[in-house]
């Protein structure tokens, strides 16, 4: 069984992965319209649908990828995202819409890049200082795992971000 350390440092990891995964995607002519405005939490799609609580602030924006192949999502390949959105965050619950995702499940990672460099900041102890939330994870001590990730299309899934 591994450790906090081991399970941070896996977190760190993971989130660094997944940061330089989203900013390389970011300039690939990322379509930021299909993502809902806050407060629209309530309505239903036939595609996948991802409400994201916890935003800390309003700065920066809020990045999310959906993976349909656990070799993705396990690499954080962005090239190989199903699904990519990014939005001004909110501290209000956000939706998330991918309505061409309608087959199959999928796992979801969203990530708060505070400042806009599309790096997830640490302290001098390589701590997140910004949110992060993976589906499937219900603490900052869990690891990242594809098959316990998956979230059904069809139905609004529920996210928080989790900030150290």
């Amino acid at each position: 069984m591994p450790s906090n350390t081991q399970r941070i440092v896996a977190a760190i990891v993971t989130a660094g992965l997944f940061v330089g995964g989203a900013w390389v995607a970011s300039g690939f002519g990322t379509n930021v319209s299909e993502a809902a405005a806050p407060n629209s939490a309530i309505a239903q799609n036939d595609g996948l649908s991802v409400n994201l609580h916890g935003a800390r602030s309003t700065k920066g924006n809020v990045i999310v990828m959906a993976f349909d192949q656990a070799t993705a999502f396990d690499n954080m390949d962005h090239t190989k995202a199903a699904g990519y959105l990014e939005v001004p965050a909110s501290e209000q619950t956000m939706r998330f819409d991918f309505p061409d995702l309608k087959n199959g499940y999928y796992a979801v990672i969203a990530f708060h890049d505070e400042n806009g460099d599309y790096d997830l900041n640490t302290d001098a102890n390589y701590i997140p200082t910004e949110g992060y939330a993976v589906s499937g994870m219900n603490d900052l001590n869990d690891m990242p795992v594809f098959e316990y990730s998956l979230i059904e299309p069809g139905k609004a899934s529920d996210l928080t971000l989790f900030y150290w």
